[in-house]
């Protein structure tokens, strides 16, 4: 029998009720005076995200020269699309949690299902440069909302939202276009992305440092990498593309799997097998739990670059 290689990619998006059956966490780096920390419930893109954040607001706060204390919070509300919530404040307080801060700082919060760097500069460069004005005008408020009973010190948060809406200024842009990488240990050559200009840039680099890019995205929901020369990335809960080395795959959408809450690359695993009568040559099944329990197989051909959805190929991978 002729052999085929394939690659299985198992992946559980649990149910809504099972989502809340573990306590959520807190992640938590320095980037040089700027502190970073999110609360999350998985393992999710974001928190490789909002360290790139971190890393960028800290070379914008040089820009600045503002050197003391920033500490950057993102509460990650991951279970599905919220309206986001921002909050600027001049103290040390944590409000129940475990203080990061022993004196008074920048403090920035930012409640909302995905980050980004325009939003997260904006804040900080309002803050910087009016920290007088915050410590004056900051009040203590209730929010009591996305899973969060705080009270809070910040400024007026219609204020807050109007400051969003303000053309971007020369030293914001000039920061937004710094290149970060993504963190990866030991990286010397492959397939990875960076952060620049308020999106991400796929790229793969050569074994001479020359660098490829090959799909530049507004968002990375998720990051599966297979080696050192192929990903499939998630620009959202429910559209992803493969990369290469060489190209990028058209979008695929997986469609009718409702909300996803729980992060693609969390429980997948990888394996080969010879089975020829499963499924052909180099390509991915995607199991899917949805949060009414129904089960949904989606198979992508990496060679015909489709995607199918189909009901049996679990069942008989399970007889094996």
């Amino acid at each position: 029998m002729k052999l085929h290689k394939y690659i299985l990619i198992f992946v559980w998006v649990l149910a809504f009720g099972n989502v809340f059956a573990h306590q959520d966490r807190f992640i938590t780096e320095n980037c040089g005076n700027v502190k970073v920390r999110i609360r999350t419930g998985f393992k999710f893109e974001e928190i490789e995200k909002v360290f790139l954040l971190g890393q960028l607001a800290e070379e914008f706060a040089k820009q600045l020269n503002y050197s003391d204390t920033i500490f950057l919070d993102f509460n990650h509300y991951y279970i599905g699309n919220c309206e986001p919530d921002y909050f600027i404040s001049f103290d040390k307080e944590d409000y129940g949690y475990e203080n990061l801060l022993t004196e008074n700082a920048i403090v920035i919060r930012q409640v909302a299902r995905q980050f980004d760097a325009q939003t997260t500069l904006k804040l900080l460069e309002y803050a910087i440069l009016n920290s007088e004005h915050i410590k004056l005008s900051q009040k203590s408020i209730k929010y009591n909302k996305n899973y969060c009973q705080w009270k809070i010190n910040s400024i007026d948060t219609v204020l807050i939202k109007k400051i969003l809406k303000e053309p971007n200024s020369i030293q914001l842009n000039n920061a937004l276009g710094l290149k970060l990488e993504r963190r990866e240990e030991d990286f010397e050559y492959g397939i990875l992305y960076y952060l620049q200009d308020n999106k991400y840039t796929v790229f793969f680099r050569n074994y001479d440092k020359t660098d490829t890019n090959l799909i530049t995205l507004d968002n990375v929901y998720d990051w599966i990498k297979f080696d050192d020369s192929s990903v499939l990335v998630f620009d959202t809960d429910s559209s992803f593309y493969f990369v290469n080395q060489y190209k990028a795959s058209n979008r695929h959408v997986l469609q009718n799997i409702y909300d996803s809450y729980y992060p693609f690359s969390s429980t997948y695993f990888v394996t080969e097998t010879d089975e020829e009568d499963i499924i052909v040559d180099r390509e991915i099944l995607i199991l899917i739990h949805t949060r009414d329990y129904k089960e949904i197989t989606f198979i992508y051909s990496v060679e015909k670059d489709e995607l199918i959805e189909d009901e049996d190929v679990y069942e008989l991978i399970k007889k094996q």
